[in-house]
Parts: structure tokens; sequence; C-alpha cells
């Protein structure tokens, strides 16, 4: 009975491990530039697009957007990459880089997110941000 259990155990952990996919971040450090809140963004909203490829998981996905610099005023909508070249303010005093930003996010938006290893966001940004 208790090899029985013990076996039941290294299966339930081996599918747990398994399971989980690596949250690293496929950013570089220094590849995202912090900026101190004293120093805003542009109140200008940028709504375009520019659709490209990119591979995401081994799977290449078109995007309809992929962001790079500012990430404040932003208008997203669509398949949206955000890489690693991107700016946001510094969240050291407070919990979300997106305050005092005019962000948008369109409903149905699925956001692929770099910093955070790929990993897709079907809610928005404030899901986690």
């Amino acid at each position: 009975m208790k090899r029985i259990f013990i076996l039941f155990l290294f299966f339930i952990i081996v599918i747990f491990l398994s399971a989980c996919e690596g949250s690293g971040s496929l950013c570089e450090p220094g590849e995202i530039t912090y900026r101190d809140r004293s120093d805003p963004f542009p109140d200008e909203v940028s709504v375009f697009t520019n659709p490209q490829k990119i591979e995401i998981k081994g799977k290449i996905k078109n995007m309809d957007q992929v962001i790079s610099g500012p990430l404040c005023n932003n208008h997203l909508s669509g398949n949206v990459y955000i890489g690693c070249d991107i700016e946001v303010y510094a969240w050291e005093d407070k919990p979300k880089f997106l305050d005092q930003c005019n962000f948008t996010v369109d409903p149905g938006t699925i956001i692929y997110v770099a910093s955070h290893n790929n990993t897709a966001f079907y809610k928005g940004c404030d899901a986690c941000h």
C-alpha cells in the first residue's frame, strides 16, 4: 500500500512539474527602460498598426501591433506583441506602472509580453499590473 501511495505521489509531482512553464523574462537586463514619474510621457495617443509575424513558443503568430518604445498612452487592439525595447514608469513606489497613463485595450485583444516569457494576456494588462 505504501508503494502505491509513493508511486501515485511521484506521478502527481511529475505531472505538476511538466505542466509548469518557465515564467522568466525573455528580456536581457537593461533592455527595458524605466522612467521616473516626474518625467511624464507625452499625452499623445498613437493608434496605428504595424503588422508583423512573431515566433512565440515555436509557432509563428500574426501580430496586428508590435509595441516598442514608450508604453503608456497607447491603444491596443487585435493581437499585440510587447517587446523588450519598451519604456515604462518605474514601479518602486506604485505597484502599477500604467498608473497616470491613458492606456486602453479593446475587448478581445490578446497581448503577448516578452518580459513575461511571451505569456498571452486575454484581459488586458490590468490583470497583472
